[in-house]
């Protein structure tokens, strides 16, 4: 298993976009949008790890449709994205494992049986909103929820996993 580089050691850039405490607030709120309807849902994990790759590339999270859009017709429909995709979340599995860790340890986040939940902490707002929060940021937060209501409640874990050409 591969270690993240200590904290120090990484780029400015990759300490500012990857930082644990967005990317588990990103997870947190696709955790809540996952639940939309019926919190008994837990966002199952391996999904958790699709939310970061879709929603940290500015490119992708562009793109992404409204909810009237099954995810299976829209990735169908965008193949320039899902070439790379498995890539992208290879790359990130370090840091969506970070993002959780920090998340569960600050109760943002929770892990049950079924997968991922929002923690007991409570946010007025929810998600955290700060004065230097640009509009790329507030986008992020928006579109992690977005995802999270967007995965497919009925199907199969590995059928969405494969049809981004992800293997669990």
């Amino acid at each position: 298993m591969m270690m993240s580089p200590a904290w120090n050691d990484r780029s400015v850039e990759d300490q500012t976009l990857f930082n644990p405490v967005f990317c588990a607030l990103l997870l947190r709120a696709a955790s809540r949008g996952y639940q939309e309807g019926d919190t008994s849902r837990a966002l199952p994990l391996a999904h958790a790890f699709l939310v970061l790759p879709i929603v940290l590339n500015a490119r992708v999270r562009r793109a992404l449709p409204t909810l009237k859009t099954r995810m299976t017709s829209w990735v169908t429909a965008h193949p320039e994205f899902n070439a790379e995709f498995a890539d992208r979340c290879r790359e990130l599995v370090d840091t969506t494992r970070e993002a959780i860790q920090l998340g569960c340890a600050q109760d943002w986040l929770s892990i049950s049986g079924d997968g991922l939940r929002p923690g007991g902490h409570r946010f007025k707002p929810d998600p955290p909103r700060l004065d230097t929060d640009t509009m790329e940021i507030k986008d992020c937060y928006e579109k992690a929820r977005f995802v999270g209501r967007w995965i497919p409640k009925d199907d199969r874990q590995s059928t969405i996993l494969s049809m981004l050409g992800v293997a669990p």
